[in-house]
């Protein structure tokens, strides 16, 4: 009878062990899912129609950047660098009316960017300096579609002036010099900074020289453009001295001021009164 309660004690001991130990198990899992479940976050789920919405506003981007793309490339079809000479018939604000060699029309556009320049301006140039009847080369983008050019660079053109003669005047002050041509037409020449001055040598070639080196009655030839202000006075581009071609005798000019007597006058002056006085001294000796 003993036996048989102590194998009874044993046997609901291993029962509650078995329980315990079950309960610990449980406990443990449970922690575990309860701590997944904390650090995975569950996704986000979107629905059809929000993700419909993102899927449309995506598809209107994309055609949108298509169609600036085609309008670009059929912009760049259409234009193309192009440029015209003529005179000027119109000016506005942002718009030259130009009318070609040929008597066309032609509509040049003005922006921003817009370059001017002028062979004969002395300072600066653009847009209010031009008149209507002035020559200009354009140099721009031509759209075929609208038929106009859209100036990048606008430069006047003048034909340039040749000019052969004798110097009969310098003014050092102001760095001109009168040269009158071979029909006596006197024209004033303008010596600037970017003037070219050189020499003829005897070898045919030429030598770069200075204002001071010019001199009345040489001859010279020149190219250049009439002055913005004043269209009678020539501003070189270059000057040529001609040192072995003989003075013009029909020309009259005055001596230069500032022009000094040669060495050689110079020892004539000086000898000339010794051989008069020697010869005076010693033609009494010879007399007797």
């Amino acid at each position: 009878m003993k036996m048989k309660k102590q194998k009874y004690i044993s046997k609901i001991k291993n029962i509650l062990y078995l329980i315990c130990i079950f309960n610990i198990l449980s406990l443990i899992f449970n922690i575990s899912v309860a701590t997944a479940q904390t650090i995975t976050p569950k996704p986000s789920v979107i629905s059809p129609t929000v993700s419909e919405k993102l899927n449309e506003k995506l598809n209107t981007q994309i055609n949108q950047l298509k169609d600036k793309i085609a309008s670009r490339v059929t912009e760049l079809k259409l234009v193309e660098k192009r440029g015209a000479t003529g005179v000027v018939s119109e000016v506005t604000t942002n718009k030259i009316t130009l009318t070609d060699l040929n008597g066309n029309v032609k509509l040049i556009d003005i922006d921003e960017i817009t370059k001017f320049s002028s062979s004969s301006a002395k300072g600066t140039f653009g847009l209010s300096d031009l008149t209507k009847g002035t020559k200009i080369n354009v140099l721009g983008l031509y759209n075929k579609q609208s038929k106009r050019i859209l100036a990048r660079f606008i430069r006047t053109a003048v034909n340039p002036v040749f000019l052969s003669g004798t110097i009969s005047e310098i003014d050092s002050n102001n760095l001109t010099i009168t040269v009158i041509s071979d029909n006596k037409k006197s024209t004033k020449v303008d010596i600037g900074s970017t003037t070219k001055l050189s020499s003829h040598t005897q070898d045919g070639g030429l030598v770069k020289i200075l204002f001071p080196k010019l001199s009345v009655g040489e001859r010279i030839t020149t190219v250049g453009f009439p002055d913005k202000v004043d269209t009678a006075l020539l501003v070189a581009s270059r000057v040529v001295v001609l040192p072995d071609v003989p003075k013009d005798p029909t020309v009259s000019f005055a001596p230069s001021p500032t022009a000094a007597p040669t060495t050689s006058v110079l020892r004539r002056a000086t000898v000339a009164p010794v051989v008069t006085s020697s010869v005076r001294r010693v033609s009494p000796t010879i007399t007797r």
